[in-house]
């Protein structure tokens, strides 16, 4: 895989953007280094991102940071004073969760934290718009800066941080109760709600991405310095170690390895090598974090500054052309912004060709891919070199990389066998049905339809066999497609999940944003929320692409649910791990006075009883 850039690589635009003023670079990389100093009495955060009921938009990138955290005694830690801001496309830490940082604070039992969110200047597209919306805040003032959430955290289980160990800490964006979305004036009116939490319910992959340090083989495990989300610019925020075993996958520069043969690669590269780290968090008994790795990429498939990346959904392909919809593009460092180091397109063009190192992540082979795996549906990562500097741009990879990762396909099922079944597609990865183009993908002229779209289940790990599921059930089937040009069948499922046992989310919103309600419930208590749906209310449950409005309020059951919040940026917000805290809270909150903005569920949902189970509530005050 060889590049050749002709053009000279310009400084950084921009200077360091500090959020706590009178921090100069020399205290913060003093600060920066303090999670491995075991000479002081601190402890580890382990701070992750997630977010919730992404569905309005294609993308939702802003600067988010853990500003601050307040201890029992009244003592303040800043550790955004040396992690600085990071921006974050926060449509795609759905169903990944990203590490933030894992940086020492002072010893102690901290109440509350405070989450900076950043609106100076958002790149947030509304689904269906290809244009980018106005972003305003309740006063219709665009570019408003940092919007600071004070969350109180749960009472029994606030942040502990003992003296040289680790614990996690998660912020949660939910991004339906922080912003109105008007499609067709394409404006967002932002009211930012977020939650943090010690005992995390979240379910999904963790990823770590960072830089590499060292490699112990004997103890089959690694050290990386942590650089989250697309971060080229700013120093390291702490540190972990990174274990693997004999079935983690390992792509290192383009070449695949498994286990111990993997390890070894990584250990051969140099230190400061860019590295991810895909699996879930591990010990937390000492003060650098421990990370269970189910899969390892280092080097070239990395995003790193060299090189020009774009991630997204192919559309269309022709010939050795790549449409790619729903496309980041990632700059090499020298065009950084601050540290916003990539920007959004609705689609752009990727070229590939015969020497494109092509791999499927967490599939092992002996030799890479042939460029015709990728087909339209494909989930890329394509590393390469904007030659033409387009606007636009158009990413050359003949001579580059191609990351091939799972994509999701809902619809609804036409007809089902064991090792077989065929939808009526509504979308794949984040992009409708209607957005693809299928000409050239099968044999003779075979080519895919959105209604009729065939999957192998065959080698499904659930889901296998579809027989006996009812045409018009809610599918998401999880996959690749077939290689262009050979299909069908069209999509290859590595599991094939109903609808409703993915999760849903129930959005309420009263008054249409403006004023709220004063009487959101019709009754409540620690079992279950009876909604009040009279008056100008919007209520829908949204599964996936499916979104189905509410005319008849459904019972919220809650007394399973593990996460509840209560408040707005304004005020704060209050977190609650039962429903019996939650329940007494808005007892005391719902005096009358008190409007209610929205309320976002997320559980479960059964249309024949028109019921909701919920493990998670925000009530977003106005």
């Amino acid at each position: 895989m060889t590049f050749d850039r002709a053009r000279a690589k310009p400084g950084a635009l921009g200077a360091l953007r500090l959020w706590i003023l009178g921090f100069g670079m020399a205290l913060a990389a003093a600060l920066a280094g303090c999670s491995t100093n075991t000479n002081v009495s601190n402890g580890t955060p382990v701070v992750t991102v997630t977010s919730q009921a992404a569905g309005d938009f294609s993308t939702y990138v802003v600067g988010i940071t853990l500003y601050s955290a307040t201890r029992s005694d009244g003592y303040i830690a800043y550790p955004a004073g040396y992690t600085y801001e990071e921006f974050a496309d926060l449509t795609q830490r759905v169903d990944l969760t990203e590490l933030l940082n894992a940086v020492g604070i002072p010893t102690g039992t901290y109440k509350t934290v405070t989450i900076g969110i950043d609106y100076s200047s958002p790149i947030v597209y509304i689904n269906g718009n290809t244009t980018a919306a106005k972003v305003e805040n309740a006063s219709g003032t665009q570019n408003f800066g940092i919007v600071y959430v004070n969350v109180k955290l749960d009472p029994a289980h606030p942040l502990v941080v003992g003296l040289n160990r680790s614990t996690p800490l998660a912020l949660d964006f939910d991004l339906a109760a922080s912003n109105t979305v008007n499609a067709g004036s394409n404006v967002v009116t932002v009211k930012p709600f977020a939650v943090a939490t010690t005992t995390p319910a979240d379910t999904e992959p963790v990823r770590a991405r960072g830089m590499f340090v060292a490699a112990n083989t004997g103890a089959s495990n690694f050290v990386e310095d942590i650089r989250p989300f697309q971060d080229n610019i700013y120093s390291t925020v702490g540190a972990l170690t990174v274990n693997t075993s004999s079935s983690t996958y390992f792509n290192v520069n383009g070449k695949v390895y498994t286990g111990a043969a993997g390890l070894a690669a990584v250990a051969g590269l140099s230190s400061n090598t860019p590295m991810i780290a895909i699996g879930s968090l591990g010990d937390m008994s000492t003060i650098t974090p421990g990370f269970n790795a189910t899969q390892v990429y280092a080097g070239t498939p990395v995003s790193n500054g060299q090189y020009e990346h774009v991630t997204g959904i192919v559309t269309a392909r022709s010939g050795n052309t790549l449409t790619v919809s729903d496309a980041t593009y990632l700059y090499y460092e020298g065009y950084c912004t601050s540290n916003l180091c990539f920007t959004w397109y609705p689609s752009l063009a990727v070229t590939v060709g015969p020497s494109t190192v092509v791999a499927e992540d967490g599939t092992s082979t002996p030799t890479a891919l042939s460029d015709q795996a990728i087909s339209v549906g494909s989930t890329i990562d394509a590393v390469g070199i904007n030659t033409n500097n387009s606007n636009p741009p158009k990413l050359d990879a003949t001579s580059g990389l191609v990351r091939l990762q799972s994509t999701p396909a809902w619809g609804t099922l036409v007809s089902g066998a064991s090792g077989s079944a065929t939808l009526n597609l509504l979308s794949m990865g984040p992009v409708a049905a209607s957005g693809f183009n299928f000409a050239g993908t099968g044999l003779s002229g075979a080519d895919a339809t959105a209604a009729s779209y065939g999957l192998d289940t065959a080698a499904a790990t659930s889901g296998a066999d579809q027989s006996a599921t009812s045409a018009g059930t809610l599918l998401r089937a999880d996959g690749f497609p077939t290689p262009f040009g050979a299909a069908p069948p069209d999509f290859t499922a590595t599991a094939v999940t109903p609808g409703s046992s993915e999760p849903a989310d129930l959005i309420v919103e009263w008054s249409a944003g403006s004023s709220g309600s004063l009487a959101p419930f019709t009754s409540y208590d620690s079992s279950s929320l009876a909604l009040n749906l009279t008056g100008d209310t919007l209520a829908e449950i949204v599964i996936g692409p499916q979104v189905t409005p509410l005319t008849t309020a459904p019972i919220i059951t809650i007394s399973g649910g593990n996460q509840f919040a209560i408040g707005n940026a304004a005020n704060g917000v209050s977190q609650f791990s039962t429903s019996s805290g939650f329940a007494s809270d808005l007892t005391s909150t719902l005096n009358g006075s008190t409007q209610v903005y929205r309320v976002v569920a997320i559980g479960s949902y059964d249309s024949g009883t028109n019921t909701f189970t919920a493990s998670r509530v925000d009530v977003a005050l106005e």
